[in-house]
């Protein structure tokens, strides 16, 4: 019972920094020309798209959770709120980026 009550307390209380590690995800490269590509290729970069905002989805969750941590501890700073919402936006960023280029592919492809 000992063992049990200390590793839930030790659990406790290294949850926020298991949380602190928030990465965020490098967009996917080079999309296949969807002029030129055939339609496994055209699959294979859906997959990685889809990946990749799953990805995003959990990092900006995680920002989120974040936020609510280091409101709560009372241990948020202006630097650190600053750069979660760097963080954030460039997260966004990224994610329409990504979307715009894989769609214009698409596009491409369909209009073959």
């Amino acid at each position: 019972m000992r063992i049990f009550r200390t590793s839930f307390i030790f659990l406790t209380l290294c949850a926020p920094l298991a949380q602190a590690a928030c990465i965020l995800p490098l967009p996917p490269q080079h999309f296949p020309e969807g002029a030129t590509a055939d339609a496994e290729a055209m699959k294979f970069a859906k997959r990685r798209v889809e990946r990749y905002l799953e990805d995003s989805r959990r990092f900006l969750k995680c920002l989120d959770t974040m936020d609510k941590t280091a409101v709560g501890t009372g241990r948020d700073n202006e630097e650190r709120r600053k750069a979660r919402i760097n963080n954030y936006n460039v997260a966004m960023e990224n994610a329409a980026m990504v979307i715009s280029e894989y769609e214009e592919n698409v596009r491409q492809f369909n209009n073959r």
